[in-house]
């Protein structure tokens, strides 16, 4: 900070509870550190979105699916965009790494992208893919929608799973060994580093609707490389499909 005195840092315990409202205060927090509610410019500035423990629970219990997160937010654009990140597992030995169009790494050998297939592209993917649901415990509504979409989705896919760690679960989708996460009301520090992880991927990172996710964005589908030019998007459109005719989009 001494040498970067307009860069900042945000984590979780950044965030003031006293209202009782994580999920506003959580966005509270990161509007101020993003500089949203200052006047002064951000043509120089970068945000460190770090999460020291994510899985603290898994952690605690001695289950080795937990992860070290650090995302760097550049300011000097119109929006902010995670420009590196990395995801560390000591446990595991796996060190996911990333920088903005520089390609993704695990453990410094570069992730590349599936080559285009020359199949037909498929019409479903689903059934053939293995999803990491998430479990927000924080309200009942978010746990009332995790479990309708496992009801929903319990027969139309390989199999679920719920590792409950945000930053290791965007991991393993980087490394294609899930085809697809979802959840709902994820904070910044839990998705930083994994968005540019999964994008330099060949992967993507959506909204509930669609469109490209952003730092802001706290409902979220990410869903690895596809195995086909044909096949953008077929995955995450399958699965807002599902989730939206079962009713668990808005809670």
């Amino acid at each position: 900070l001494k040498e970067f005195p307009n860069d900042g840092f945000l984590g979780e315990e950044d965030i003031d509870l006293s209202g009782g409202d994580s999920s506003s205060a959580s966005s509270d927090a990161l509007k101020e550190a993003l500089g949203i509610t200052e006047e002064s410019g951000n043509e120089d500035r970068v945000l460190f979105v770090v999460d020291p423990i994510d899985g603290t629970t898994n952690f605690q219990a001695g289950l080795p699916i937990y992860a070290m997160s650090i995302g760097v937010v550049s300011l000097a654009g119109s929006t902010p965009e995670v420009v590196a990140g990395v995801i560390y597992n000591p446990t595991l030995g796996e060190m996911t790494s990333a920088v903005r169009g520089r390609g993704c790494y695990l453990n410094n050998k570069r992730i590349n992208p599936r080559p285009d297939s020359l199949q037909e592209p498929r019409q479903s993917i689903l059934s053939q893919s293995l999803i990491n649901v998430g479990f927000p415990v924080c309200k009942e509504s978010t746990l009332l929608v995790s479990s309708r979409a496992v009801t929903a989705l319990a027969t139309k896919v390989r199999g679920l799973r719920m590792v409950a760690c945000a930053s290791q679960t965007m991991a393993w989708v980087a490394h294609s060994k899930f085809s697809s996460y979802f959840s709902w009301d994820l904070n910044a520090w839990d998705v930083a580093a994994g968005m540019v992880i999964v994008e330099e991927s060949g992967g993507s990172v959506s909204n509930f609707d669609g469109t490209k996710a952003d730092i802001s964005s706290r409902d979220m589908i990410i869903t690895c490389c596809p195995e086909s030019t044909g096949e953008e998007g077929l995955l995450r459109d399958e699965l807002i499909h599902v989730l939206r005719d079962n009713d668990c989009l808005l809670y």
